[in-house]
């Protein structure tokens, strides 16, 4: 599947190769555990092909949550587009988590990949979150930058299911219905930092019994950029408090040697939107999380044949 990387890929480091991209997950230990919990009816992820003459020319990942299964790795070669392969895809997907008893399908696409999207709408997708993402290259950022007067603190893993259980007061209902937090994961988007191999780090800001705000970073190694995830924002949320729980996570990726570093902010925390320049921060794309209903009203008509 070489090439058909789009400017999100891109823009979180992913190389060309498609599938070499999880070499990681195929060492021996790991291959195995993944063919036990197969075995047992419970794989963590399936890795979905379609296949013309022997040659692989469509790809995408179905990963089983608490009551979603997540779509991702959508790609059909250039060659092989306009033939109905994604959609194709999609459905198989969908149906894969449809039997694992998920109620929803759950999907990120670029706002400005217009095929994808019309794609998704037609299948009765619809949009219930958007996320900013930006860039900081060295030597912007926290180079030379005053630490705010803030009171911001490292949580660890230890701190993660208390920070799950705030994150979900800010966030709709809309999005905690579908994806609600977990320790696992404060906001979905962190699963795209989830790889082997990868050092994850969490911090707070404000008092312990009256927090304003999180950060999650993800450290992936010196030749990918370290990623920046902001779940949510409380109402009481200062700019120094954003300006120094973003100086605590970009430090922190730095000391490991991030080229740069990527920050993800979706809708509950747009209220950082006007600090992040300071920082060196500039905006790069735009995500839609789209889910579509598979119990209930709504639910997808039978899926089409596989490809």
């Amino acid at each position: 599947m070489s090439g058909n990387y789009g400017p999100f890929e891109a823009m979180l480091g992913f190389r060309s190769e498609g599938a070499s991209e999880f070499r990681g997950l195929f060492g021996p230990g790991t291959w195995f555990l993944l063919r036990f919990l197969n075995l047992l009816g419970r794989p963590p992820l399936r890795f979905l092909v379609a296949a013309q003459e022997g040659r692989i020319v469509g790809t995408t990942l179905i990963v089983p949550w608490e009551r979603s299964g997540y779509v991702l790795g959508v790609g059909v070669r250039p060659s092989h587009r306009r033939q109905g392969l994604a959609g194709r895809l999609v459905a198989w997907a969908e149906e894969l988590a449809l039997q694992r008893g998920k109620e929803w399908a759950v999907l990120d696409v670029e706002e400005d990949n217009l095929p994808a999207v019309t794609l998704y709408l037609a299948r009765q997708y619809g949009t219930i979150q958007k996320t900013l993402w930006f860039r900081c290259a060295p030597p912007a950022g926290q180079a030379g930058a005053d630490p705010p007067s803030a009171q911001v603190e490292v949580v660890g893993k230890a701190g993660r299911k208390g920070a799950a259980l705030w994150c979900a007061r800010q966030v709709p209902a809309t999005v905690t219905s579908v994806l609600p937090p977990s320790a696992a994961r404060l906001s979905h988007l962190e699963s795209l930092g989830q790889f082997p191999g990868v050092t994850r780090e969490t911090w707070a800001a404000g008092p312990h019994d009256a927090r304003v705000g999180y950060l999650a970073a993800y450290w992936r190694g010196k030749e990918r950029p370290g990623v920046l995830f902001l779940p949510a924002l409380g109402a009481q949320a200062t700019r120094a408090d954003v300006l120094r729980l973003v100086q605590e996570g970009v430090a922190w990726l730095r000391s490991r040697g991030s080229p740069e570093v990527l920050l993800a902010v979706p809708d509950p925390a747009r209220s950082a939107l006007p600090f992040l320049a300071e920082q060196g921060f500039s905006p790069q794309l735009t995500t839609l999380t789209m889910a579509r209903r598979l119990r209930g009203a709504g639910s997808p008509a039978p899926a089409p044949k596989r490809p």
